[in-house]
């Protein structure tokens, strides 16, 4: 089969390292696999054409596509902020399109299922390398209970501020160690295995792999309830959950694995068990691939019902505009009223030093400072 991946851009995060993982081990088994990027699109023909990121979804009709799908790692609208409404509703739209869909984890096929019950959707797990993510042979060094914490701080939505001051908070004694990125898989497993516990706090993710790849090394993790974690977190049992905005509960669990180290071992146990069940790198491409292959075998999707629910998105569209329109339109109008306030204040203040009285109170206060200092 002919399938391409459609990119806006080449970069390192861990969604873009799925898909050229993906591509590559589709090449092996036979396939013409490839990452197409949207600006550089030519006249080759692909029997399955798959957007990656919402913004790379109008460029599956400037495809020579068979069919057409969308790879969900995440709902990405859920990536942006109240500030950035059109962003969201962009991201949105890619639910409303005549395509069928791969997700990588359930909860996002329950929601396009009530969202879209006419659309066919395929739930392929990432997979993780077991060959590179795996237990050490040698026992975990001796010391201060070591705490990981990883990701972009600059990505609110990774909350790693939250996670250093839970970590900075412990009584315990405890060691932090940080990983912002650049690290390959293999460093990134000594990282995992160096570590008593790692520490996702997240309020958004897809499903979240540093947890997962994690378990593989016998590295139990605290997170918050965020999408995704329930695909392989089960609480007390491999790891712990703690509650969204509750930093002195979470300090309190790090705490208590502090101590505890025997409960700590019962969750590197459970951790380790949940890994073997979890599905491997070529796995995971084995079921993408036989996913495809059901997905091109079945009939066109049918445009009408998506027709009409890009209709409801684009009346959801205008309706959210004017009111932030109308908002802005309204802070436009108190900032004007404010700065003509602001004039007009000054205007009354000159006039005041204008004032004969106002003249002959300052000579007077300067008289009195000039006697005071003799």
């Amino acid at each position: 089969m002919r399938v391409c991946f459609l990119l806006h851009e080449l970069g390192r995060a861990g969604g873009m390292g799925v898909i050229t993982g993906h591509v590559e081990r589709l090449r092996a088994r036979g396939w013409d696999a490839e990452v197409v990027l949207t600006d550089a699109i030519d006249d080759r023909e692909w029997d399955f054409a798959l957007a990656t990121w919402w913004e790379t979804a109008e460029a599956l009709w400037r495809v020579n596509a068979s069919r057409r799908g969308v790879f969900l790692q995440s709902l990405e609208e859920r990536f942006y902020g109240e500030d950035q409404l059109l962003e969201r509703l962009g991201a949105a739209t890619v639910l409303g399109l005549p395509v069928d869909y791969v997700t990588v984890g359930g909860w996002m096929r329950d929601v396009i299922a009530e969202l879209r019950p006419d659309a066919r959707c395929v739930v392929v797990r990432n997979g993780v390398d077991k060959d590179v993510f795996t237990t050490s042979a040698s026992p975990r060094r001796e010391g201060p209970f070591r705490v990981m914490v990883e990701g972009n701080p600059e990505m609110w939505l990774k909350a790693i501020p939250d996670a250093m001051a839970a970590v900075e908070s412990m009584s315990e004694p405890h060691e932090l160690i940080r990983i912002e990125g650049g690290l390959d898989a293999a460093a990134m497993a000594r990282a995992y295995a160096d570590a008593d516990v790692l520490l996702k706090m997240s309020r958004v993710e897809g499903v979240a792999l540093p947890p997962i790849e994690a378990m593989h090394c016998g590295t139990p993790s605290v997170v918050t309830p965020h999408t995704g974690h329930d695909e392989y977190v089960v609480h007390r049992e491999n790891g712990i959950v703690v509650g969204f905005d509750d930093p002195a509960a979470t300090t309190a669990a790090l705490d208590e694995l502090a101590r505890d180290r025997e409960g700590l071992a019962r969750l590197a146990d459970g951790a380790l068990q949940t890994a073997a069940q979890w599905p491997s790198a070529q796995a995971s491409t084995d079921a993408l691939a036989s996913a495809l292959e059901e997905l091109a075998a079945a009939p066109t999707p049918d445009v009408a019902p998506a027709l009409a629910a890009l209709h409801a998105r684009q009346r959801l569209t205008i309706e959210l505009g004017r009111a932030q329109l109308g908002e802005l339109t309204w802070n436009r109008q108190a900032v004007a009223d404010a700065d003509r306030r602001i004039a007009d204040l000054s205007r009354e203040l000159e006039e005041i030093r204008e004032e004969r009285a106002y003249k002959a109170a300052a000579r007077a206060r300067g008289v009195v400072r000039r006697v005071t200092r003799r």
